[in-house]
Order: structure tokens, then C-alpha cells, then sequence
């Protein structure tokens, strides 16, 4: 078996406080649709990739993709994948970190942009929301320098990697991320500190 998660850690905007605490912490697409960006919009705008920050209302700023240009992902992808359909993927989930030194690489990689820290009891996370949660061995947002391989299999359901682990490679190796295809509340008894960085 491998070892439970703990603590999990997702890095937010500061101007993004007031609708995280209204509304959870919410992945892109329900973003679009929180904000009310026309559906016939939204597809395209879910498959493309955003080469800077977008701020669609005065407290949701969604983050750039700079470390996965078109270009550099289309060659680490699988099962027949485009950049569109991974950035589509990805657009559906919230992501924490499981590593506090890799939250820190992205807090630096945000400049001086005010950044508030959030840290959940994962326990609580995973008892609550485990049906929806997926686990990946690898920083699935980045794509540069020797970027990773990366296909349908890459998100693990966590029910199937705590009872067999990785399908091939490192078995025991921790995952890089956890990630939720459900918006998550910030609130006890999930949240357990939120600090300024």
C-alpha cells in the first residue's frame, strides 16, 4: 500500500481572494463559467493555449501556460493527444502540490504578484472528495527543457495508486500532484492555514 497524502498546498493569486473564499477554489472551466463567458466561447477558449495572465473579472485571474507552449508539448504527448486536448484536460481540475519546494518554484516563477498560500488536511480532502480525486507522477503543467511523457493515463485515480501504486517506473515514488475535478471549499475542516507570500 502506498503512504496516504497529509498535507496538500495550492499557491493562489491574492486578487483572487474574495471569490476563492465565495466560491471555493475552482478550476478554469467552472471559472469561465462563473464568470459568464459566452459557451459558445468557452470550448475554444478551454483548448488554447494562454501565453499570459487573463483577468475575467476583478477577483478571478487565471494564470498563465507559459511552461507548456504548443511547440515543446505536442512532443510529450500520447495516445494521440493535441496541445488543445491536454489543455482542455487540464483546464478541468484543481491542482495542489504535495511538495512544499515545488509550490515555492512556482510562487518565484509568479514574480512580484501578491500570492496567498493555502494548505489542506488532505485526510478530510480525500475522505470527502476522494471519488473525484487523481493523482499525477509528474509537474503535468510544464513542458519545457526534457518535458516528461504525458497521455490519458496520466491522471491516476487516488483510490487506484494507493492500492497498486504506479503502473510502471518508480512504484513507490509520491506523486507531484493531486488534483480534483470539483471545486473545493476553503474552509475547516479542509483549510488549515492561509498566509500571505
Amino acid at each position: 500500500m502506498r503512504s496516504r497524502i497529509t498535507k496538500v498546498f495550492h499557491l493562489a493569486e491574492a486578487s483572487n481572494l474574495p471569490s476563492i473564499l465565495e466560491h471555493g477554489l475552482m478550476s478554469t472551466k467552472r471559472l469561465l463559467g462563473l464568470t459568464r463567458v459566452p459557451e459558445a466561447d468557452q470550448a475554444d477558449r478551454l483548448r488554447s493555449h494562454l501565453s499570459d495572465n487573463e483577468r475575467l473579472s476583478g477577483s478571478v485571474l487565471i494564470r498563465d501556460q507559459r511552461p507548456m507552449p504548443p511547440s515543446a508539448l505536442e512532443r510529450a504527448l500520447d495516445d494521440g493527444l493535441t496541445p488543445g486536448d491536454w489543455y482542455a484536460l487540464l483546464n478541468d481540475f484543481v491542482f495542489f502540490w504535495l511538495d512544499e519546494s515545488r509550490m515555492v518554484r512556482q510562487r518565484h516563477a509568479c514574480g512580484d504578484r501578491p500570492q496567498v498560500l493555502l494548505t489542506f488536511d488532505a485526510a478530510a480532502l480525500l475522505d470527502q472528495f476522494g471519488a473525484e480525486a487523481f493523482v499525477s507522477p509528474i509537474n503535468s503543467g510544464n513542458a519545457r527543457r526534457k518535458p516528461a511523457r504525458r497521455g490519458l493515463s496520466t491522471f491516476m485515480p487516488y483510490g487506484t495508486w494507493l492500492d497498486q501504486g504506479w503502473p510502471a517506473g518508480a512504484p513507490r515514488r509520491p506523486p507531484a500532484e493531486l488534483l480534483f475535478r470539483r471545486a473545493i471549499p476553503v474552509e475547516a475542516p479542509y483549510l488549515l492555514e492561509m498566509r500571505d507570500l
